[in-house]
């Protein structure tokens, strides 16, 4: 028979977030849904022309683009630990990018 639990009390193995780390979260979040939404309203052209002004449109990967925007947000408004599980999958996308420059 397992132990009764008061109900406020934190699951086991979970670590309770800072103020700091949960405002982090936030700022995060919201701006990872705001690039997926503004990325959702442009289309493959627009894409295609921002890397084009860029001088990098030998690099876009219609496949690889979503993630690379992921890493951007990912690099300007970091995330507390243990809210990206393999952060470090995105983050070598645009390690690789700046590698082939």
């Amino acid at each position: 028979m397992r132990p009764r639990r008061c109900s406020s009390a934190p699951p086991r193995g979970t670590k309770q977030w800072t103020p700091q780390e949960l405002a982090a979260a936030k700022v995060f979040a919201r701006a990872a849904v705001e690039n997926v939404e503004a990325y959702m309203e442009l289309t493959g052209a627009d894409v295609e022309e921002e890397y084009r002004r860029a001088g990098k449109l030998h690099k876009y990967e219609p496949a690889k683009e979503l993630d690379k925007r992921f890493a951007r947000v990912i690099k300007k408004y970091p995330p507390p630990p243990g809210l990206v599980p393999d952060i470090d999958r995105y983050l070598k996308l645009l390690d690789n990018d700046e590698d082939e420059d």
